[in-house]
């Protein structure tokens, strides 16, 4: 049977190719969109969506960032939709930020603080409650913190060469977002790590990487890693789960050194 996996931060239509390529290894797909304002006349077409989103597998769900019990809800709307959810990944695509940003001002620092730190934090929040309520160590959840990382400014000042031309360029406001996001992902691990409800992942990769430079292979390439993850046996602790999984490595069945939970 096939996995359930929620994806959520790097909302539709954006997201589409990377929920494409995790679908391909073998997952139904919940994808975050934004709330979508409906008209008092408009139809209902609930129904018609749902036998879509069955048939190829890829579900949107809409989540207003801003509220917590949205966080709450698009978890129950993956579970409803697929009857179970046994991933979830926390898509925070750094250089698809930064090409969205607009001038820097107060409303913007505001916004980022809005819309790109606390929405992370409350639903990763979420998932691990409900993991904890629903999963067991026989069959842990995973929770991945995925960060497709940009030059910013600051970078491009001590290597000028980094302003290339092919990647946009973080702010401080979006270059700050991410950090508080890696932060916070590698404190929920050191946490979390030991439990056996979850696994954690913590992966990075950036356009000078292949896998990570296309969002399909980038998908496909995460969803073979867990598979190969889980299957190898091998548990790990808190401590280990702090390393960052680079976007292209492989399981090694020797030594591993990376950041997942425990069977």
């Amino acid at each position: 049977m096939a996995k359930t996996a929620l994806i959520a931060g790097k909302e539709m239509p954006a997201g589409s190719k990377f929920a494409d390529g995790f679908s391909m290894a073998g997952r139904n797909i919940s994808i975050s969109g934004p709330e979508i304002e409906k008209q008092e006349d408009e139809e209902d077409d609930s129904d018609k969506i749902q036998q879509i989103s069955e048939a190829s597998g890829i579900s949107i769900v809409e989540w207003n960032k801003t509220s917590p019990i949205s966080s709450r809800t698009i978890i129950l709307a993956t579970e409803s939709m697929f009857g179970r959810m046994d991933e979830a990944i926390l898509f925070f695509d750094e250089e698809w930020y930064a090409s969205l940003e607009q001038r820097m001002n107060t409303q913007e620092c505001i916004r980022g603080c809005d819309e790109l730190i606390l929405p992370y934090q409350s639903l990763a929040l979420e998932i691990l409650s409900r993991f904890e309520l629903k999963n067991s160590e026989t069959n842990p959840g995973s929770l991945i913190f995925l960060i497709k990382e940009t030059p910013s400014n600051a970078d491009t000042l001590r290597s000028p060469a980094v302003r290339n031309g092919i990647s946009s360029i973080a702010s401080p406001v979006v270059a700050s977002a991410a950090a508080a996001f890696m932060a916070f992902a590698e404190n929920i691990a050191a946490l979390y790590g030991n439990q056996s409800y979850v696994n954690i992942y913590l992966v990075r990769g950036d356009n000078s990487i292949d896998v990570s430079a296309s969002d399909v292979e980038f998908g496909r390439w995460l969803g073979t890693y867990i598979d190969s993850a889980e299957s190898s046996g091998v548990p790990m602790d808190a401590k280990k789960s702090l390393n960052w999984i680079k976007a292209g490595s492989k399981i090694s069945s020797r030594k591993i050194s990376l950041p997942f939970g425990k069977k």
